[in-house]
């Protein structure tokens, strides 16, 4: 029962927004209504212009080879972070064993 309900609202929820799509498209896109504060379109933040168009596309660049720089570096990081762990642990492990082998010849 508790399936079906969740499929219901899934079912209704794209169901408002089809028929929010169906009036965006049918009003010509002025959905909500819109007040124009200037005509210049240099200040619009609909129009895009060439100059607008290169800052966009030098921002998203900027943000992708830095998130890129980001993940590169934590992945060094967690590299070390793991080599580190596994020689520790093979130290351990080594130590543990001549321990327990000293132990053995003391104790015979």
């Amino acid at each position: 029962m508790r399936r079906f309900v969740i499929l219901v609202i899934i079912i209704i929820v794209l169901l408002v927004g089809g028929g929010l799509t169906s009036m965006l498209i049918s009003s010509g896109g002025q959905v909500l209504p819109v007040l124009q504060q200037v005509s210049a379109p240099d200040a619009s933040p609909t129009d895009v212009l060439p100059w607008k168009a290169n800052q966009f596309f030098l921002l998203i660049a900027f943000v992708l080879f830095n998130l890129v720089g980001i993940a590169v570096t934590l992945a060094a990081i967690f590299l070390l972070l793991d080599w580190g762990l596994k020689r520790g642990k093979a130290d351990a492990e080594a130590a543990g064993e001549t321990d327990s082998n000293a132990n053995a010849a003391s104790s015979s």
